[in-house]
C-alpha cells in the first residue's frame, strides 16, 4: 500500500527515460529491508532488464526515500519486482 501510493514517482523516472526511448522496458528486482522504525534500511539490486545503470541508480535512490511507517514488528527484508511498460 505506501509503495502504490509512492509509485508515481518511481513512474515518473521511468517516463523520463522513456521520452528517450521509446521501447525501454524491462523487470526490475531489488531485495529491501525495512527497519520497524519504516526506513528502508538496505537495497540492492538483485537483476534488472531495463540495461540502463544510471536509471537503475535513480529509482534505488527514490525508493530508499520511502518510509513504510514505523510498526512494532521486526526488521523486514523482502524481494520487490518492479515492471516497466511503455504507456
Amino acid at each position: 500500500m505506501i509503495f502504490n501510493r509512492n509509485k508515481s514517482a518511481i513512474d515518473n523516472l521511468y517516463y523520463r527515460e522513456l521520452r528517450k526511448n521509446p521501447s525501454l522496458q524491462g523487470k526490475l528486482v531489488l531485495r529491501l529491508t525495512i527497519s520497524p522504525a519504516g526506513r528502508v534500511t538496505a537495497i540492492e539490486l538483485v537483476s534488472s532488464d531495463l540495461g540502463l545503470p544510471a536509471l537503475e541508480r535513480k529509482l534505488i535512490q527514490r525508493i530508499k526515500m520511502i518510509n513504510f511507517g514505523a510498526k512494532p514488528v521486526e526488521t523486514l527484508t523482502t524481494t520487490l519486482p518492479i515492471t516497466f511498460f511503455p504507456a
